[in-house]
């Protein structure tokens, strides 16, 4: 299990963004990413308001395939959450597992296609994501030795803010690319 961090905000100018990024970091890899949701028929957790806090997804990337399960923890009183735990595991042969999960009677909700940058910036993890349909993201997660998750929000936060994205915190969208497809 992994804790994810990450604050992710909207931008009009993506490549604003990467030239001021890679002043400070270092591009890791850019690959193409298509995320296949699936919800089992007794349980759709897109339906859960106000929003889902759970995900099963398909990620498929240019060199491998990965099953993963999303589960949002630590919900504070105004119905946000935190962070979430992570689940993965890589898928030898995708085909046959959607096979599977139709046979337990898991449907796919929907699929995201995404071109995304990953750059190391300093104990932060950065994503520049075009999506489509929905438009330009930066994604700033907390990869390196932090004390908790507060102290690692604040980094990404602060990453952000040096890009020249104010007011970050308060900019932020806490929703998932799914449920920013739905309620498109």
């Amino acid at each position: 299990m992994n804790i994810e961090v990450e604050i992710k905000v909207k931008v009009e100018n993506l490549e604003e963004i990467k030239e001021k990024i890679s002043k400070i970091g270092q591009l890791v890899k850019a690959i193409k990413q298509i995320d296949e949701y699936y919800v089992p028929f007794h349980r759709d957790f897109f339906a859960k308001k106000p929003h889902p806090d759970e995900y099963l997804r398909i990620r498929t990337n240019p060199d491998k395939v990965v099953l993963e399960y999303d589960k949002s923890i630590n919900k504070r009183a105004d119905g946000e959450h935190d962070h979430v735990e992570e689940y993965e595991t890589e898928i030898s042969d995708p085909e046959e597992f959607r096979k599977i999960l139709g046979f337990l009677d898991f449907k796919k909700a929907m699929t995201i296609e995404k071109n995304r940058e990953y750059w190391m910036c300093s104990g932060i993890e950065v994503a520049l994501d075009e999506v489509k349909g929905l438009g330009f993201f930066v994604e700033a997660e907390a990869k390196g030795n932090f004390k908790n998750d507060k102290e690692a929000k604040g980094a990404c936060i602060a990453f952000l803010e040096n890009l020249g994205i104010k007011d970050a915190e308060n900019i932020q969208i806490k929703r998932s690319y799914p449920e920013l497809f739905l309620n498109k």
